[in-house]
């Protein structure tokens, strides 16, 4: 009996996951795709997508759930003790998720609003603001600028990058990020490539990998 109602919920998942990466690429190419395009992009019947999410809203808020699970998901591993380079984990970490679902900044925002992006992006700002200012207080970073202000200045950074990679002017896993957050952050444009390659290191003896989503 197990096994005959595991089997109907996996399929329900399977489904939902490719309506979502249909949605994301759909989105991503006309921010007015259609219900009907979404399914076709899924290879699903448009009867199939209305079972997951009733409606546009509905299915653009299924996007921002993923994208939030997969930004959970990215912050629950541990961190190095430096700062700078705890600062830098993260944005590798959390890069590929960004880079994936940088559709949501421009559609998504003008159909949720700012306050339903803020909270999405709200844990990875707690978790960079602890960064900054162990880093602060260390004498690691600058402190030209109160944190939480750095704090906001990294995150309208790493949002112009996206916007940058929309673009195709961006085409890396994460470096330019990390180097522009270390930099704005005050650490010398000199020490910045070190810190990373230090963060990618670390990365790989944690062997967490990068620790953002995978593509599926």
């Amino acid at each position: 009996m197990e096994n005959s109602v595991t089997r109907p919920r996996t399929r329900f998942n399977a489904n939902r996951m490719r309506i979502l990466d249909a949605a994301v690429m759909c989105f991503a190419a006309d921010s007015d795709a259609s219900m009907d395009d979404v399914a076709k992009a899924a290879g699903v019947v448009r009867r199939t997508v209305y079972a997951h999410f009733p409606n546009r809203e509905a299915l653009v808020e299924g996007i921002v759930d993923d994208a939030s699970t997969a930004l959970a998901e990215a912050l629950d591993h541990p961190e190095p003790d430096d700062p700078a380079v705890a600062l830098a984990v993260v944005a590798l970490r959390t890069w590929p998720i960004g880079d994936r679902y940088r559709v949501l900044l421009s559609f998504a925002r003008k159909e949720m609003g700012e306050q339903r992006i803020a909270e999405l992006v709200s844990p990875v700002r707690s978790r960079v603001l602890g960064h900054v200012e162990r880093g602060l207080a260390q004498s690691q970073l600058s402190d030209y600028l109160p944190a939480p202000v750095l704090v906001g200045m990294m995150e309208g950074l790493t949002m112009a990058t996206l916007e940058q990679a929309n673009l195709g002017l961006v085409d890396d896993s994460g470096d330019t990020i990390v180097l522009g957050n270390l930099v704005l952050g005050g650490v010398s444009p000199d020490r910045a490539p070190g810190i990373l390659a230090e963060a990618r290191r670390w990365l790989a003896e944690a062997g967490s990998g990068e620790g953002g989503i995978q593509p599926r």
